[in-house]
């Protein structure tokens, strides 16, 4: 049952901004640092994926990596040459997939500090 309920966690939360239909954004529309895209993500966020997220352990947020976090590298570029957003999350020289975990990790934070 757990399982199920990780799976269908992993489904429904695995992209909100597929789920809207949106186009990948092209360089001129790319948010540059950390703050500016949890900012843009918290915005798309339905409230019942705001609780689901809030309820995830962050050691668990990896679960994310493939579905939410695969959204994130393509819609703002990670994977196309957003080097500063990529900069802003961990440094010059850091991989999409970390710079992805980086926000997804600041979107669980802002939620957890919400009130």
């Amino acid at each position: 049952m757990k399982k199920l309920l990780l799976l269908f966690t992993l489904l429904s939360f695995a992209s909100p901004l597929l789920a809207q239909d949106e186009p990948e954004l092209g360089p001129e529309n790319w948010p540059t640092t950390v703050q500016a895209i949890a900012a843009d993500i918290l915005g798309s966020l339905s409230d019942e994926d705001k609780a689901t997220l809030r309820k995830t352990k962050k050691d668990d947020l990896i679960m994310f990596h493939h579905g939410w976090g695969m959204s994130i590298r393509n819609h703002y570029g990670l994977w196309r040459g957003n080097d500063k957003l990529i900069e802003s999350a961990c440094g010059k020289g850091c991989h999409p997939d970390d710079a992805s975990m980086v926000i997804i990790e600041a979107v669980w934070s802002a939620l957890q500090h919400e009130g």
